[in-house]
């Protein structure tokens, strides 16, 4: 049953328009971003006409061209997949779910396999599996722009198989880092039975976390409200982001001056943490589901 309904959700999914149009504004946006660095660096170092314009730090313009080269491009594509690309995918997961609703075909696959719990497991699964290929595309375009760049700025140019092996875990924190959203988002579309309350939802929810990690400064008052505050989503999900960063060579405080690593909770207690939100999240959409038949009655 669930390996028939997650071949008809990857089928949804690969023929849906709103997939590739947001791949399409997800790999623009990074493209986008590694310019502007290219030329911000291309500019400090003379590279445009003779033309100089030194803004940078000694410290920053080391780490852009980290950033801009391998391994550490690596680390910066998978930042970006946690920055834009979960938002962007906030709004694929909504689209995903509430559009069963006004579309009607999930009165369709649940008169085929009504266990609504496979359901929501495979659509979790297909849109898991198409952030994968959507990052493993990003990888390799980002990858060409750094080979690009690299030739231009005279940037060390060399890939280690050390560096490549360490791509598979990089990836899994990154998805582990969409996922909370991702089910918060599923929730909310079935909980409103619409695309819209979905991505609303989603959205909102997201803002509303990101708000919250900006309360990491009361940490500074004593350990107790530090340790609250780490009980956040956000906090542990910086964490995670860094580590990803860390793992390429990359260290984000230094072009992001409100970044304080000190404060950030374990890459242990980070892994927990946002696997009790996903299974908050998940357990919420499941019984949500689980409760209302599909107009929506109780």
């Amino acid at each position: 049953m669930l390996r028939n309904l997650f071949a008809a959700e990857w089928l949804k999914l690969y023929r849906r328009p709103l997939a590739w149009g947001l791949l399409a504004i997800f790999l623009g946006l990074m493209l986008l971003s590694q310019g502007l660095w290219a030329l911000v660096l291309a500019l400090h170092i003379g590279a445009v006409g003779g033309l100089e314009l030194q803004a940078l730090a000694p410290a920053q313009v080391e780490q852009l061209k980290l950033q801009l080269s391998f391994p550490g491009v690596f680390g910066a594509v998978l930042g970006q997949l946690n920055g834009t690309g979960g938002i962007l995918a906030i709004i694929l997961a909504a689209g995903a779910l509430g559009s069963d609703y006004s579309w009607g075909t999930m009165r369709t696959l649940l008169a085929r396999a009504p266990a609504r719990g496979s359901y929501l497991a495979a659509k979790t699964l297909a849109l898991l599996l198409a952030l994968l290929l959507a990052t493993l595309i990003a990888l390799l375009v980002g990858s060409l722009v750094a080979f690009i760049v690299s030739v231009w700025l005279d940037l060390p140019l060399r890939i280690r198989f050390s560096d490549l092996a360490l791509l598979p875990l990089g990836i899994a924190r990154a998805l582990l880092v969409i996922l909370p959203y991702l089910l918060a988002t599923l929730a909310c579309a079935a909980w409103g039975r619409s695309a819209l309350a979905g991505m609303g939802g989603g959205l909102i929810f997201l803002a509303l976390d990101v708000g919250a990690g900006s309360l990491s400064s009361l940490g500074l008052v004593n350990e107790l409200v530090l340790f609250m505050i780490n009980l956040l989503l956000q906090p542990n999900i910086t964490t995670l982001v860094v580590l990803n960063g860390q793992l390429f060579g990359l260290d984000p405080s230094l072009l992001t001056s409100a970044l304080d690593l000190a404060y950030l909770p374990s890459p242990l207690q980070a892994i927990f943490v946002v696997l009790i939100y996903s299974s908050s999240f998940g357990y919420v959409a499941w019984r949500t589901l689980a409760r209302r038949d599909v107009s929506g009655q109780q």
